[in-house]
């Protein structure tokens, strides 16, 4: 994840050996994780921002997860 971050990717997809048992990918937002690291609000905007870094998905939904993590942030979708 360090790699992304350097690159300034705007998400990962993590796959460990618990996510490939139930055919889930794990996106992690890095903008959103990001800012979460600098709130400082209160806890209910705290946890709306900890869902949104951080989502499992199916498998076959990853393409379209990440393609909402990038629409979020201004990136066009390939």
């Amino acid at each position: 994840m360090k790699y992304a971050d350097k690159r300034n990717a705007p998400c990962v997809v993590i796959q460990g050996s618990d996510e490939k048992a139930k055919g889930e990918v794990t996106i992690k937002d890095l903008t959103v994780g990001a800012e979460l690291a600098k709130l400082e609000k209160g806890r209910d905007e705290y946890l709306q921002k900890q869902a949104e870094a951080q989502s499992s998905v199916p498998e076959a939904e990853l393409v379209e997860a990440v393609r909402k993590v990038l629409t979020r942030h201004g990136h066009a979708p390939r």
